[in-house]
């Protein structure tokens, strides 16, 4: 499909909704007016950052902006359509889908809440500030892909380690000496097998283990002293 080929759909579209629509005005794609209210349309047979870009600079001088493009070259239940939908959203920009000759508004250019939207994401918010917090180490390095080291994974060392120096111990044991509070709750799930139960109520290392854990120890201490250096 040719961008020439999105201008009738989406002209109809507009004329529909009452609006006064003409082509290529001051190097607008579509331009249509209602009353002193301007909407502007850019046409494009596929998503990039310069269409974003352009459809920006429109905001600079009508009311409304949209961006039209075939379905075709929308995945609508994809992961990166989700994205795609609260950037749109987050930039006041509107979306047109054009299928078959026809056109449809698939996301509208609203303004955007952003109360709103923090009151909803309020939790994760708090989650991210306990997690700050929290974390006693600062090993892991910025916009790595690797393994990263959460605070849980800090706890589920240090359990290890007291472990290592004083086994067999039992939950409360190990809660009272490191003040890990979900102890009992991280020896249960024992994620990375660290741990074995020995009996009733008591744990040890995994002896194949104990390497593991003495090499992320030293790890995290490295990550500390880096820190403060």
């Amino acid at each position: 499909m040719r961008e020439t080929e999105l201008y009738l759909p989406v002209k109809n579209l507009l004329i529909s909704q009452g609006f006064d629509v003409k082509a290529e005005v001051k190097d607008i794609d579509v331009l249509a007016m209602k009353d002193e209210f301007m909407l502007a349309v850019e046409l494009k047979t596929k998503l990039s950052i310069k269409l974003i870009y352009q459809a920006i600079d429109r905001q600079k001088i009508v009311d409304q902006v949209y961006i039209a493009l075939p379905k075709s070259a929308i995945k609508i239940r994809s992961a990166s359509y989700r994205n795609l939908s609260y950037l749109l959203k987050r930039l006041e920009i509107g979306l047109i889908l054009v299928d078959d000759q026809v056109a449809e508004v698939n996301i509208e250019a609203n303004i955007y809440d952003m109360e709103r939207s923090r009151t909803r994401y309020k939790k994760r918010k708090q989650q991210t500030l306990k997690e700050f917090r929290l974390r006693k180490f600062n090993k892991n390095t910025g916009g790595t892909r690797d393994k990263k080291i959460t605070r849980y994974k800090e706890s589920v060392i240090e359990i290890a380690v007291y472990m290592i120096e004083h086994y067999p111990c039992s939950p409360k044991e190990i809660k009272a000496a490191t003040h890990i509070q979900k102890t009992a709750s991280i020896l249960q799930k024992n994620y990375e097998g660290y741990f074995l139960r020995v009996s009733r109520g008591l744990y040890q290392v995994n002896d194949d283990k104990i390497e593991e854990i003495l090499k992320l120890k030293k790890l995290l201490k490295e990550g500390v002293s880096n820190e403060n250096s």
